[in-house]
């Protein structure tokens, strides 16, 4: 009897002529599952990282807004290839659907390559540009770990580039085997070399460029080798399709431009954070790896939303992609609930496996706590819905929307807040928080609008 109300109750929420509510869980559950492999593994790295100093860690936290620079712009082409993969899925045409996939794939590998040029060549060169004021001992960690990290994103890109495809595809079980693989790989060499071999910074790079390998070896047999609803040669990864590559563009070029706006935001609060010193840009290292672990499993509502309003979208159901729109907004809402249940009690625990001082733990410990009410009212709409819009197709206005609310708040207030009025890392936190209710408040009223 309790089955039967449970599928009545469940069918009537998700189910629809596109999707039944079985196969959205099948997309859902892996992802969630996903995101939270991605970032209790990073974290866990992070905090091996952590037993070398507090060097060390700012070292990484510096270099991470660069590489990332690099890898938000051709993530943002693969998600554009994601939304258009989709759209073709639902449209039914399977001669098309190999040209989007194999469109989106040499799009994001091309676009990747270009990028890192400039940081192989110069990694000393841009660090000392950026960072003329960090600690000679930072200095020389950065500038190692910054030269190991771009060829490790040169490999990045092809398991980009697939990872992408896959879910636009939702194959959310492919794409849960690969983060998985990827980060645990990532893990256990960070071990070898952090623990065991005691190699410190150099030892981040080489744990960084193998697991990197490793996934993307594993992707590209996936491509290869995998079942329905399109099969693939590896000749037909190789190939332009003009048509297609013209919408991929229209779609990825907002969202990677946004995606390198936001990083290069990122950098820059990172540039006025180093006169606040060493501890304090390592207490912001810690609290934000916290941060993601509370909210990721919220963040795998996005990704459902490129499948999920994709391919409705691509079928012609614009109903049904406006209600699952709606519906990956609750459920990035409910999610985000219990992460906060479930992470916040844990909260010391986490905080000690960084092995932060007494200050920063501390320090840490405010922040994360004082960010709860915006977790839970603005952060799941602030990042869900833009993906939403996204997959039906109005990818300028989310993009528009980042990037303002990115410089002037993200950026341009929390300068003011932490510099000027002497906030500190108070102020870049303060700064993020308001960001996220303008974002979600904007998107709301975009969404409604529009009804994708």
């Amino acid at each position: 009897m309790l089955r039967e109300k449970s599928d009545r109750l469940l069918t009537r929420a998700l189910s629809g002529s596109v999707f039944s509510w079985r196969e959205i869980f099948r997309l859902m559950i892996p992802g969630i599952l996903d995101n939270l492999s991605i970032t209790l593994i990073s974290m866990l790295t992070t905090a091996l990282i952590s037993k070398n100093g507090e060097s060390s860690m700012a070292a990484v936290s510096l270099v991470g807004p660069v590489t990332g620079l690099m890898v938000c712009f051709f993530t943002g082409i693969s998600a554009g290839g994601s939304v258009i993969v989709a759209q073709c899925w639902g449209g039914g045409d399977e001669e098309r659907l190999k040209r989007a996939i194999a469109t989106g794939f040499c799009l994001t590998v091309v676009v990747g390559t270009v990028i890192s040029v400039p940081l192989l060549l110069f990694p000393e060169w841009i660090l000392s540009l950026l960072y003329a004021d960090a600690e000679p001992e930072v200095m020389e960690k950065a500038v190692i770990y910054l030269s190991g990290s771009v060829w490790s994103v040169l490999i990045f890109t092809v398991y980009t580039a697939g990872f992408a495809i896959l879910r636009g595809l939702g194959e959310s079980r492919r794409c849960l085997v690969l983060s998985i693989v990827i980060n645990l790989a990532y893990f256990l060499f960070s071990v070898l070399f952090l623990n065991v071999l005691d190699m410190d910074i150099v030892g981040s790079v080489w744990a960084l460029l193998l697991a990197r390998f490793v996934g993307t070896v594993l992707t590209v047999i996936l491509l290869i080798y995998w079942k329905p609803p399109v099969k693939m040669k590896l000749w037909n990864l190789l190939s332009f399709d003009r048509e297609l590559l013209k919408r991929t563009l229209q779609v990825s070029l907002p969202f990677g431009l946004e995606q390198i706006c936001i990083s290069f935001g990122n950098l820059t609060s990172k540039i006025y954070m180093v006169p606040l010193g060493t501890s304090a840009i390592s207490t912001h290292a810690i609290a934000n790896s916290l941060l993601t672990v509370f909210s990721t499993a919220s963040l795998s509502a996005g990704n459902l939303a490129v499948t999920v309003v994709g391919k409705c979208y691509g079928a012609g159901k614009k109903e049904e992609a406006y209600r699952y729109g709606k519906r990956c907004n609750q459920l990035a809402t409910a999610l985000m609930l219990l992460s906060c249940l479930v992470f916040m009690p844990l909260l010391p625990f986490l905080l000690n496996r960084f092995h932060p001082t007494a200050e920063a733990f501390a320090m840490a410990r405010k922040l994360l706590l004082w960010s709860i009410p915006s977790l839970l009212l603005f952060a799941p709409m602030s990042n869900t819905l833009p993906f939403t819009l996204r997959a039906a197709g109005d990818s300028a206005y989310p993009s528009y929307i980042s990037l303002g609310v990115l410089w002037v708040i993200s950026i341009g207030l929390g300068y003011v807040f932490a510099i000027p009025m002497g906030w500190g890392l108070w102020g870049i936190w303060a700064a993020q928080w308001l960001s996220w209710a303008v974002r979600s408040l904007l998107f709301y009223l975009r969404f409604r609008r529009k009804q994708v």
